[in-house]
């Protein structure tokens, strides 16, 4: 299949609206990272305060997951303009991140205005998470003898389970030379999706205006329907995490307050999952 930037270039905007509700956290870099998006990148779409929560427990748990892997190096697909990166490869992680390249263009440029000393061991690829050939881009930097941590949150959910299935099969072959793990909130359940819409009026909808590609039919029915579609590719969930396993460790929550019944819902529904490649594949 011929993958044309352009075509999911739309779905990048979708990183600026998950920016502004970090700087309701405690994560660092935040909120200069979204003051430079707001002065460079500004965009006609409502921002809500009240997905802090989730996106903050998204993000913390996936870093929890990272660091109980041991996993020193580190593929983040689709990484937009999250700080991770910036902050993994200062603690010595080698730290690869990819993205189309107007983002890419536009991480090396924010990072630039915000760190002056930007680490060696953060490389910024510009790269379609469905095309073979830009993952092979990201091979250049990786140690051979080490294994592979590849993360993505707030890919998927865009894509069509055909999309899927390739980006899935470009991981597969990643893990399958140099061994690791995949780290993922990117199996939405549309349990998740109904009861973020009950937490956030509207959202959806305008996150529908950015890009036509927020579709229900792209959410997976549930976990088993997860573990079936991946173990057909060849992987194995190996962990399940609700994001409300984190839920003491949100500066969202406990200093700002910001949760209620319906928040609690999201926390309680949305997933990240580790897969690993199937023994016996």
């Amino acid at each position: 299949m011929d993958f044309k930037d352009k075509e999911y270039e739309e779905i990048s905007p979708t990183a600026i609206v998950t920016s502004y509700p970090r700087t309701f956290t405690d994560i660092p870099y935040e909120k200069e990272i979204y003051n430079w998006l707001e002065n460079h990148c500004k965009k006609s779409t409502t921002l809500y305060k009240n997905s802090a929560p989730e996106l903050e427990a998204r993000y913390k748990q996936i870093n929890k997951l990272l660091d109980e892997s041991g996993i020193k190096q580190v593929i983040e697909i689709a990484a937009g303009y999250s700080s991770r990166g910036l902050i993994y490869s200062q603690k010595g992680y080698d730290y690869i991140e990819m993205d189309l390249e107007g983002v890419s263009k536009n991480k090396k440029d924010l990072l630039n205005a915000i760190k002056a000393d930007i680490p060696s061991n953060l490389k910024i690829v510009t790269g379609n998470a469905l095309r073979k050939d830009d993952f092979n881009k990201c091979k250049e930097y990786l140690n051979e003898n080490e294994p592979v941590a590849i993360i993505n949150e707030g890919l998927l959910r865009y894509l069509t389970f055909e999309e899927k299935r390739i980006v899935a099969e470009n991981i597969y072959e990643i893990l399958s030379k140099y061994g690791g793990i995949w780290i993922t909130s990117d199996v939405t359940p549309k349990k998740f999706i109904a009861s973020q819409n009950e937490a956030l009026k509207g959202f959806n909808n305008n996150v529908t205006t950015i890009t036509s590609r927020n579709n229900l039919d792209n959410r997976f029915e549930d976990i088993d329907h997860v573990k079936e579609f991946f173990g057909e590719i060849g992987f194995e969930v190996a962990e399940v995490h609700k994001f409300n396993e984190v839920k003491n460790e949100l500066y969202s929550i406990n200093k700002l307050n910001i949760i209620d019944e319906k928040i609690n819902q999201t926390l309680e529904d949305a997933i990240n999952v580790v897969m690993k490649i199937k023994d016996n594949k």
